[in-house]
């Protein structure tokens, strides 16, 4: 069990490392303007041919996500572990310390919770003598919104989250792996559309993240895969739907905010990694400190389902 621990403590902090490395904020020039062909573009460059364009300096958040926080808080006789979760959602949680002579940790060296949406919860106390030093290393530290215990159960097939009377290609669905390899993307859906193409809720819930502040796009993943505009809406069975790739500066809704299904939160854009635009749809799960997308099908009418399938058009009746 312990080594079982220390493995998923290490491929978290990997990637906590790897992700934490895109936090920043920088100033951008910001080009809005209409191609040849009539549709909007939002760019860092000016047109390439002589033709009207706004300018407009902003400040391009990368990432805006939540993130859950670990203090510590020095003691007489040692510290307290405390946890600080930002979000409008539970966060399951772990802590493992490393066992040393003279150290007692109570309630235990590994202690894995289930914190509250918008709390400071303390995990553990570190009693230690003058000859034990607690070293940051010594506590090792991992996170994921949502609860395990999770039951993907919808009460109806998910609304297409666009218009009605519209429909869209699907470039891309289960068991299609292009871009889609991962677990936590392995049942989204890409859904090809125009920018500024209106999106809908496919499913009410609790806003629990919002980035709204890039205008970037482009096929490098390295580059632009953090810059990717999105909504993700906490469901009431605990699962979250992410809505991606959105409009600069278009989403409508704001953290905390309960939304019903089929109500307007953004605009559908190309930002992030992406070869064009789109939509990228995904139901998540935790599933025990890892995040999984889940299958899903969407209302076509009256008592039909649709199953979203590569290279089909999804049409919301």
């Amino acid at each position: 069990m312990i080594e079982e621990v220390v493995t998923l403590l290490r491929s978290l902090i990997f990637a906590a490392v790897v992700y934490g490395s895109l936090f920043n904020a920088m100033a951008d020039t910001l080009y809005k303007y209409r191609d040849k062909n009539g549709t909007l573009v939002f760019s860092d460059l000016p047109p390439a041919t002589d033709q009207p364009f706004e300018q407009q300096i902003i400040t391009s958040a990368t990432i805006t996500s939540p993130v859950v926080t670990f203090r510590r808080e020095p003691t007489e006789d040692g510290i307290t572990l405390w946890v600080d979760n930002p979000c409008h959602c539970v966060a399951e949680v772990i802590a493992q310390v490393a066992a040393k002579a003279a150290m007692t940790v109570e309630p235990g060296n590994t202690v894995r919770r289930i914190v509250p949406g918008l709390s400071t919860t303390k995990l553990l106390t570190i009693m230690t003598d003058s000859r034990s030093v607690i070293a940051t290393e010594d506590i090792k530290t991992a996170w994921v919104f949502g609860d395990p215990k999770t039951v993907h159960a919808p009460d109806q097939p998910y609304r297409p989250p666009f218009a009605a009377a519209q429909k869209f290609e699907i470039s891309q669905a289960f068991p299609d792996e292009e871009t889609h390899a991962a677990p936590s993307s392995r049942y989204a859906v890409d859904i090809v559309m125009p920018v500024q193409t209106a999106i809908y809720a496919a499913r009410g819930g609790i806003v629990v993240e919002v980035a709204h502040n890039n205008f970037r796009g482009g096929a490098d993943r390295g580059k632009y895969g953090a810059q990717a505009n999105l909504v993700k809406i906490l469901h009431d069975d605990g699962s979250f739907a992410l809505y991606a790739h959105l409009s600069w500066d278009s989403i409508r809704v704001r953290n905390g905010q309960r939304v019903e299904r089929g109500e307007l939160i953004a605009a559908s854009g190309n930002t992030g990694f992406t070869t064009g635009p789109h939509l990228h749809f995904v139901v998540l799960m935790n599933v025990g400190l890892r995040t999984e997308s889940v299958p899903v099908t969407f209302s076509a009418g009256i008592g039909a389902v649709v199953v979203p399938r590569t290279g089909e058009y999804l049409q919301n009746p």
